[in-house]
């Protein structure tokens, strides 16, 4: 107990003192922050706006004292930020409670690099540019997956990076938006291939759309791995031991043309509620 109490005042220590600065320090009010410090009209419809500046920026009693003295108010450096936002930010759905743990939070991303803090409301997630320019700007090898001649329509704009990933999620999850029925939220769009379905693919179902499919962007029609819809399906469907599957039957004969679509029979290759053959 005692211990707890000793740690609770080095808290309140903390809280009353700006870095370096031994004497205690007083908040003084957002209003007094602002007779001297001209923010733009939109913070005042931020979502910050109804956040105390000292809730960031400690105690000014002393800076207001000293007409101004930078050294005795807190300004968070890029490292300090992820900190500083995460004592309002760290819970609640789509907060940053794995955000250190994140690759961008590994990498020392700041808050800041991502973001306007005093933004006004309208700005989306208070975003320094638009989502697709902001995480490009950094991803240059994914803005050339884009590319290709399959892709995803980012760079047209038709949709944006954070519907598939969250920039702020832990590593175990791939940064990827999961669905509740997939391994991936691909079905977020692509409803039709949601399921449950009475006859599932086991391919789908054990890894996911990605075992099939690029997810950004392919020189192969569907966005396929391969080139050949065949060539992908018998990396299953072979006498390959340990693969839990079955091979074609005898008179698929892969030599002629009418044999190398399977999907041309197989045509709910995703999932069938009405032939385990998935044939349509």
């Amino acid at each position: 107990m005692r211990s707890l109490l000793l740690i609770n005042l080095g808290l309140l220590a903390a809280l009353t003192t700006v870095w370096g600065q031994d004497e205690p320090r007083e908040r003084v009010g957002r209003d007094t922050c602002l007779m001297c410090h001209e923010v733009s009209n939109g913070f005042l419809t931020s979502p910050h706006a109804s956040v105390e500046c000292e809730s960031c920026h400690g105690p000014g009693s002393a800076h207001v004292d000293s007409g101004g003295d930078t050294a005795l108010i807190r300004t968070p450096t890029a490292s300090d930020w992820p900190q500083t936002c995460l004592t309002c930010h760290a819970t609640g759905a789509g907060h940053l409670a794995d955000f250190m743990q994140s690759q961008h939070g590994a990498n020392q991303v700041s808050c800041l690099d991502c973001h306007q803090v005093h933004s006004e409301k309208s700005v989306f997630k208070l975003l320094k540019q638009p989502a697709n320019e902001l995480c490009i700007s950094c991803h240059k090898a994914t803005e050339a997956t884009f590319r290709k001649p399959f892709h995803h329509p980012v760079l047209e704009g038709g949709m944006k990076c954070i519907d598939c990933h969250d920039p702020h999620a832990e590593p175990s999850q791939a940064y990827h938006r999961l669905d509740t029925f997939a391994q991936y939220g691909c079905t977020s769009c692509h409803a039709d291939k949601k399921g449950p379905f009475v006859f599932p693919h086991p391919a789908v179902e054990e890894g996911g759309c990605m075992t099939c499919h690029e997810p950004m962007g392919s020189f192969n029609s569907k966005m396929l791995v391969r080139s050949q819809v065949y060539q992908l399906c018998l990396e299953c469907h072979t006498r390959t031991p340990g693969v839990a599957s079955s091979q074609p039957p005898a008179f698929h004969d892969i030599r002629s043309p009418r044999y190398r679509n399977c999907t041309i029979c197989h045509r709910e290759i995703h999932g069938s509620n009405v032939n385990p053959l998935f044939l349509r």
